[in-house]
């Protein structure tokens, strides 16, 4: 507790903030809020494990982790969601289905406070699910090749989680995090649902995506769905 108040205070975000407390008897896995996504992963990401989710800009990559921690704070656990690039937008989230009483959010000024960041966050063992959001600091090549490369950090922060139970849920341009991760899914083409029209505001109400299993554990790598979900960035 002390360390995620003493993270807080460096970001110059000061404040009080309750974190819950790792249980043994939670389930195993998280589920993602989508049933078919769950199926395909048996049961959803796995607790204390890394998983990823990878794609171009716009392919719905954070509307899927989106969807991930509003299932998350619907169970009444807390999420953390780690945005280096100020990407996320508090009030799509909330459409989205987020609680934010149990949303920390984190701002940091760059993409290597970012990972430490995340790593202070699930050394806590408050968080159920840790989101990193690396999406736009890993768009250039440069800058992506500098996070992967960063030593001995994903190693870090696996262990991390496993030893507290939280899952951390890396978003980015490509999968980063290697052999370190659980699952890798990737976004594919996508399309997107609007609403309104004559004479009436164009409302963005949705995307279409394909999500392929890149990289599993426990299974189904190679396997691709299709899925219809709101986006909340």
């Amino acid at each position: 507790m002390s360390r995620a108040a003493a993270l807080l205070d460096r970001l110059g975000h000061p404040g009080s903030i309750r974190l819950g407390t790792a249980s043994a008897a939670r389930a195993e896995r998280l589920p993602t809020g989508l049933a078919s996504l769950d199926a395909l992963l048996g049961g959803g990401l796995l607790r204390g494990q890394v998983s990823e989710i990878a794609g171009r800009h716009s392919a719905g990559r954070t509307a899927l982790a989106c969807r991930v921690a509003a299932t998350t704070t619907a169970r009444g656990e807390m999420v953390a969601w780690v945005d280096p690039d100020n990407a996320l937008d508090p009030a799509m989230a909330a459409a989205a289905g987020v609680y934010l009483d149990h949303t920390l959010w984190v701002r940091p000024r760059r993409p290597a406070d970012a990972l430490r960041a995340a790593e202070l966050l699930l050394e806590t063992g408050g968080f159920a699910l840790v989101v990193l959001d690396l999406a736009e600091s890993t768009r250039s090549a440069r800058a992506s090749c500098l996070v992967r490369s960063a030593a001995g950090t994903w190693t870090r922060l696996a262990r991390a989680a496993q030893r507290t139970g939280s899952t951390l849920l890396v978003v980015g341009s490509s999968r980063q995090a290697g052999v370190t991760a659980a699952f890798g899914l990737e976004l594919g083409p996508h399309r997107t649902r609007w609403s309104g029209g004559r004479g009436r505001p164009l409302l963005l109400e949705g995307i279409t995506v394909r999500i392929t299993v890149a990289r599993s554990r426990t299974g189904a790598q190679g396997r691709t769905l299709v899925v219809h979900h709101a986006a909340c960035a």
